[in-house]
């Protein structure tokens, strides 16, 4: 069969009965309730480079995602599938210098399995599986899965672009939906911060006692 008719039936199947929940996330978000700092979500992609997200929480967040694997095509409905090598996926996020930040990567995919293994600008996390559904075999090219996962990196110090890439364990995954986000951590006082603030509330007391002892 030639490439091009194997990537035609794996579009149109991928695009249709496969997403029965195509763009919902169907689990909870990874970082609760906390307040972002920022945030990019794409549900539907533009293409294999995409930099405008569906989602953003500013207009002062920049962001972007590209397949580089080199066999990759966007389907009818908006999802990047490769079909002949693994998926292969470089994320950006532009942030803010200075404090800790928890970072996260969180994606929705179906067919093959995605990589457990991610980086952020280097430094190497792995995934929390959320969701993991078979969906049987996939007109010969063997199991499908719908899969959603997300990958921590705690107290990440403020860059001003962060970089992340994850990629598929094998050909014929489509990845349906990607998060970005950032939470400001706060800062934890320093033992001695601390020890010093605890001596001068105590100090305080002390002269607060005096006091009213001589007014007695």
């Amino acid at each position: 069969m030639k490439i091009s008719a194997l990537a035609l039936i794996a579009g149109v199947a991928f695009s249709s009965s496969a997403f029965a929940t195509q763009a919902v996330w169907d689990t909870a978000t990874p970082w609760g309730s906390s307040t972002l700092s920022q945030y990019a979500e794409w549900n539907v992609f533009g293409g294999t480079s995409d930099s405008t997200p569906d989602v953003g929480l500013s207009a002062g967040t920049t962001a972007s995602v590209t397949e580089t694997s080199g066999a990759s095509f966007v389907t009818s409905g908006g999802n990047i599938y490769s079909f002949a090598l693994p998926l292969n996926i470089t994320a950006t996020l532009s942030g803010t210098t200075g404090g800790l930040f928890d970072v996260y990567l969180r994606i929705g995919t179906v067919g093959s399995i995605a990589s457990t293994s991610a980086t952020l600008n280097g430094v190497g996390a792995t995934s929390v599986i959320q969701l993991s559904q078979s969906q049987g075999d996939f007109g010969g090219f063997g199991e499908s899965f719908e899969q959603e996962a997300y990958w921590l990196w705690s107290n990440v110090s403020g860059a001003s672009l962060y970089t992340f890439n994850f990629k598929g364990t094998s050909s014929s995954l489509s990845l349906d939906q990607l998060a970005l986000a950032t939470v400001a951590v706060a800062a934890v006082p320093e033992p001695s911060t601390s020890g010093m603030l605890g001596l001068g509330l105590g100090v305080l007391a002390f002269a607060g006692r005096r006091a009213r002892k001589q007014n007695a």
